[in-house]
């Protein structure tokens, strides 16, 4: 497996949707969201999110979250896009404070989880037969100094509603020392019971492009989608 590292699985056509991590990817010959477009699984409610900042949990724990350049974005732009530094460029305008780490973190995120689920629940959306909820789990781990942040896993000890297991806590740990915000697992834990009960989480559906999702954090709060802007939006120039 070790020498298995880092194939490039990027055809001429397709890039690689685990952006060069694990060779073991690609088992569909279709995309999720290409087969709920033309209709599968159209009459089953949908509860689909990503965590804030997904790729974190691939650059802090290695010390590259903090030592990212520009260079290291754009490489890892480039890995799903061919116009790399112009997709960097929308990212950067629409998180002018991110360092490079931050917009390396957001780039592969986006590549990774959030880009596909956004597909899946737009095309879930298109159909009436049942609803669609989206959420993104913001809630920041304070581990490895705070740098771990809202990563990948992070909400699934919230989901499960055992944050109070001690193999999670401590500087080092999944959820970083001290305690989680009373209150965030058990509403988090009843949220997901709710919908495998009744197919209602307990917020507004998500009707497609420019709606709604649940941002969960220490409080609750429902705000429309932010996705890439458009490259063909931009401004003709750019301010350097």
């Amino acid at each position: 497996m070790p020498g298995l590292t880092g194939i490039d699985l990027r055809t001429a056509t397709d890039s690689d949707p685990l952006i060069g991590l694990s060779p073991f990817s690609v088992v569909l010959d279709r995309q999720p969201a290409d087969s709920v477009a033309d209709g599968s699984g159209a009459d089953v409610d949908l509860l689909i999110g990503t965590n804030a900042e997904e790729a974190h949990l691939y650059l802090a724990p290695f010390g590259t979250l903090s030592s990212s350049t520009a260079a290291d974005a754009e490489a890892a732009a480039a890995l799903f896009r061919p116009d790399p530094a112009d997709y960097l460029m929308t990212f950067r305008r629409s998180r002018p404070q991110a360092t490079d780490g931050e917009l390396r973190s957001a780039l592969m995120s986006e590549a990774l989880f959030v880009g596909g689920s956004r597909d899946l629940a737009d095309a879930h959306a298109a159909h009436p037969e049942a609803r669609t909820f989206r959420y993104e789990f913001a809630w920041r781990s304070p581990a490895l100094g705070g740098e771990l942040g809202a990563a990948h896993t992070v909400e699934v000890p919230f989901v499960f509603d055992v944050t109070d297991q001690p193999g999670l806590r401590g500087p080092d740990a999944l959820l970083g020392p001290g305690t989680p915000p009373a209150g965030l697992a058990a509403r988090t834990h009843a949220a997901w019971v709710a919908f495998a009960a009744t197919g209602d989480p307990g917020w507004r559906p998500y009707t497609g492009p420019g709606g709604h999702l649940m941002r969960i954090a220490d409080n609750w709060e429902l705000v429309p989608e932010r996705r890439p802007e458009p490259l063909s939006e931009r401004p003709p120039t750019l301010a350097p």
